[in-house]
């Protein structure tokens, strides 16, 4: 019996002693990772460079003077369980040149009185000259002046063709020398009693169907029409919408759409192939009479047209109340 208990503690004891050895092992082994990974952060703050040359100009590439830089430089502390800033104001009169060391990311308000603020934050990870790296040697930032708000008429509105419920939405355009705008929801296939107003349609066959395309797989394989359009219906030949270039630093911002053009307005109907899930943000111009105006398609969507033809597109107008005035500014 004596023999057996000795054994069995021997044994025990080895248990203990290998767990205990384990366990000193990875306390040892996590300290010292942990160790590693607290000089690498520490490395990576010491690395750490900003160096920002550039300009700041308007729109037309004219240097501005009596500009103010709001900085606030940033970098993490406690192993990047919380951060800690230092701020400056500055003037500059068309050039900059920011150098700090030992910070990760510099968040700068580019700011002149009569323009836009520019707020952007700029990287130390980031690649040497992407536009928002905070190492750059021709940095260039564009204010664009604010200038007069015109006096614009508002208005928004899902256009919905729906066939499940017989429905048609239209945004009546009848009214802008009054300035009204408004969205009518109409019986699908009814006479509409509007001279001007957008509706949505799709691109249809010789004998009037909708043409549909399949997209999706498998089971998520869903029927859908293949072209969207918003239509604008009027018999004005001057009536109609000029698609706005958006390449600018604001594409995302309808107030980037400030003036008008003067030109042709030349088509009726805005295009767009339709995939499913579709984001869009697409801008225009519009005159209405003479009234002029911008625009934005920010939602498309269409269900599954197996048994029924549905989709919507949603959009926004702002159009100058008075006559004549290409002034389209926001802001």
């Amino acid at each position: 019996m004596t023999d057996s208990n000795d054994r069995k503690n021997a044994i025990m004891g080895l248990v203990i002693i290998i767990i205990l050895g384990a366990g000193i092992f990875l306390l040892v082994m996590m300290d010292s990772n942990f160790g590693k990974a607290i000089i690498m952060f520490n490395e990576e703050i010491a690395d750490a460079r900003i160096h920002l040359v550039g300009k700041v100009t308007d729109m037309n590439n004219r240097e501005l003077e009596d500009v103010t830089l709001r900085l606030e430089f940033n970098r993490p502390k406690n192993f990047g369980l919380d951060s800690e800033h230092i701020r400056e104001t500055r003037k500059i009169n068309g050039s900059f040149t920011i150098k700090k060391s030992r910070y990760t990311s510099v968040s700068i308000s580019f700011y002149k009185p009569g323009y836009r603020i520019e707020h952007i934050t700029f990287y130390t990870s980031k690649e040497a000259n992407n536009p928002l790296s905070a190492i750059q040697e021709n940095c260039h930032i564009k204010l664009r002046e604010i200038g007069t708000l015109a006096e614009l008429v508002e208005g928004h509105a899902h256009l919905e063709y729906d066939e499940e419920r017989q429905l048609l939405t239209v945004f009546d355009l009848s009214e802008i020398a009054d300035g009204k705008l408004k969205k009518k929801e109409l019986k699908l296939g009814e006479a509409i009693p509007f001279k001007k107003y957008l509706c949505l349609d799709f691109e249809r066959d010789s004998q009037g169907e909708i043409i549909l395309q399949e997209q999706g797989q498998g089971k998520y394989k869903k029927l859908l029409p293949k072209t969207f359009y918003l239509r604008f219906v009027s018999s004005d030949p001057d009536d109609g919408f000029i698609p706005a270039d958006t390449t600018g630093p604001d594409k995302m911002d309808i107030t980037w759409l400030t003036q008008a053009p003067e030109g042709k307005y030349a088509t009726k109907e805005l295009k767009f192939s339709y995939k499913d899930r579709m984001k869009i943000h697409f801008f225009f111009y519009i005159r209405c009479g003479n009234h002029y105006g911008k625009g934005l398609i920010s939602e498309i969507e269409a269900s599954d047209n197996t048994k029924h033809k549905n989709g919507l597109l949603f959009v926004k107008l702002y159009i100058n109340k008075n006559q004549n005035d290409l002034n389209v500014n926001s802001y």
